[in-house]
């Protein structure tokens, strides 16, 4: 289905309802569960190497977050991502930790190796690893320490770094043929020819476990829901279009949240629970005047 006004993608989601499957984190399977809701897809949790192939096979969308991987999540996103290649499914890969272990590094190499996947999102140290482990420029004792699963100070994004951050998005995309999403202050998104820059979102959304796989969700979602696309330059615009809206609208209900947190005198508890409300009640026309995309 090829849209003529991506405003109203959001109408779209609802209206096709897509099917997610996620082998995804199980700290917050449920708020991502709940965001793909909220958006309007429709999501399935099934990580079983035995159940993969076949839950892949009725869904739209294919969602690979390895935030808490086991022994048995290589067989399982290697399975389902497969059969979603098969299929022309599109695939979401977040590389949720990739500098915690060497265990994780090979989970997602090897799901990379395997699995042609359509969009990368992750924080920017994150994204900065992945990026030099495939391209080898840079030893792993020689880069900034990991911080977790959150961006190292480093890798905060700043007015200073951005243009290179901008850089490592589109290169990363030019290698895997995926659209990268590095998220932050400014989130970056990039097909490699094409970048923008979403200037929504806030600092409350980074004080809640879950943040960045609920984004993945809705990513997927909005992805799923314009499956018209290929390796074609039209094809990966409209995907860029459609990853970029995702995010800054998510980025917005942020904000929205934010200010009735405020005026509710609540705390990050009031926050969750305003933002999975914003999320679920945003439509077309809350847009107006409230999205701040720019082109890099």
């Amino acid at each position: 289905m090829k849209l003529e006004h991506w405003g109203s993608l959001i109408g779209l989601v609802r209206e096709k309802r897509p099917l997610i499957h996620c082998i995804t984190n199980y700290v917050t399977a449920r708020d991502t569960a709940n965001a793909i809701l909220a958006c309007g897809g429709s999501p399935v949790m099934a990580d079983q190497p035995e159940e993969v192939k076949e839950v892949t096979g009725i869904s739209d969308c294919l969602l690979l977050n390895t935030g808490t991987p086991n022994k048995h999540s290589k067989t399982a996103m290697k399975k389902a991502g497969r059969e979603a290649n098969r299929l022309h499914h599109p695939v979401i890969l977040d590389p949720v930790g990739i500098g915690v272990s060497a265990y994780r590094m090979d989970l997602i190499l090897e799901v990379l190796k395997n699995v042609k996947i359509t969009v990368i999102r992750g924080n920017a140290s994150e994204i900065r690893i992945l990026l030099n482990i495939l391209t080898d420029v840079t030893s792993k004792s020689n880069q900034p320490p990991s911080h977790g699963v959150d961006a190292s100070p480093e890798d905060q994004i700043t007015g200073d770094n951005i243009t290179g951050l901008v850089e490592t998005a589109k290169a990363l995309s030019a290698m895997t043929g995926a659209v990268t999403v590095i998220t932050g202050i400014t989130d970056i998104v990039s097909t490699g020819s094409e970048t923008r820059l979403i200037k929504n979102g806030c600092s409350e959304m980074a004080q809640i476990t879950g943040s960045g796989c609920m984004l993945d969700g809705v990513i997927a979602s909005y992805v799923a829901a314009v499956q018209d696309f290929s390796s074609s330059d039209t094809g990966q615009s409209g995907l860029l279009k459609a990853v970029s809206l995702a995010t800054a609208v998510y980025g917005l209900c942020g904000e929205r949240a934010a200010q009735k947190t405020k005026e509710s005198q609540g705390g990050t508890g009031s926050f969750h629970q305003f933002f999975m409300d914003e999320i679920s009640r945003c439509g077309e026309s809350d847009l107006k005047g409230g999205l701040n995309i720019e082109i890099s």
